[in-house]
């Protein structure tokens, strides 16, 4: 049931982000939980920003709009009511989903979108290191760091599934789909199994300037 002491809940959305919740929830604070708003934890995977302070436009000076009682306790102030943003998230296999909702009211919509942009395009954005990198279907080699070291292949696209067959970096894989965090590919021998999507960088048949780029992209 929405809070009748605070502003009426005006629009909501559900995304999904590349950052993790606990980078959520520290640059919503810092976008959004400035004066006159204050940030506020509600829950292992939730948090609000709420208006604490408004600008008289009639007099030109700020006001409080709540106060505080002794046990620390805090009630809203008048007839006025504060303008809210809340946001819940939880990290899923396929990255982070996140639902956000604001008040009506000028200031709490706004702060909201610079939120919405910032998550929504950070995993397109290729100057983060949270853009989406997948590699494409094609030859592809596990990352110069396992040279001659055996590197088991999952049998399953899951951190907890069994291990199979080993192999290295020279051994030619082929890129048959992403799964979230993981590559599904083909060895060799035919075997099919899944290899964490940072092991991996695309291997070109043939090493070209054109192929550069394209390799680079996904590297």
């Amino acid at each position: 049931m929405p809070d009748p002491a605070l502003a009426k809940p005006r629009h909501s959305w559900s995304f999904l982000a590349a950052a993790p919740a606990r980078e959520v929830f520290a640059v919503m604070e810092q976008m959004l939980g400035t004066l006159p708003f204050r940030y506020e934890v509600t829950g292992d995977d939730s948090a609000r920003i709420i208006e604490v302070e408004r600008c008289s436009f009639l007099f030109g000076h700020w006001r409080k709009l709540e106060t505080v009682g002794e046990d620390g306790s805090r009630r809203s102030k008048g007839r006025v009511r504060p303008r809210w943003v809340t946001v819940r998230a939880e990290e899923t296999r396929r990255g982070t989903e996140v639902s956000m909702e604001a008040s009506r009211g000028r200031g709490a919509v706004p702060r909201a979108l610079q939120l919405v942009l910032l998550l929504t395009r950070g995993n397109l954005d290729r100057c983060t290191v949270y853009r989406e990198r997948r590699i494409p279907d094609g030859p592809t080699t596990l990352v110069a760091s396992w040279a001659g070291t055996a590197y088991p292949i999952y049998l399953e696209p899951s951190w907890d599934a069994p291990r199979g067959e080993a192999v290295l970096t020279a051994s030619p894989l082929v890129a048959i789909g992403n799964d979230g965090p993981f590559v599904k590919v083909r060895l060799p021998s035919g075997v099919e199994g899944y290899i964490e999507r940072d092991q991996l960088v695309p291997a070109p048949a043939v090493a070209s300037r054109a192929a550069q780029p394209r390799t680079a992209v996904h590297g």
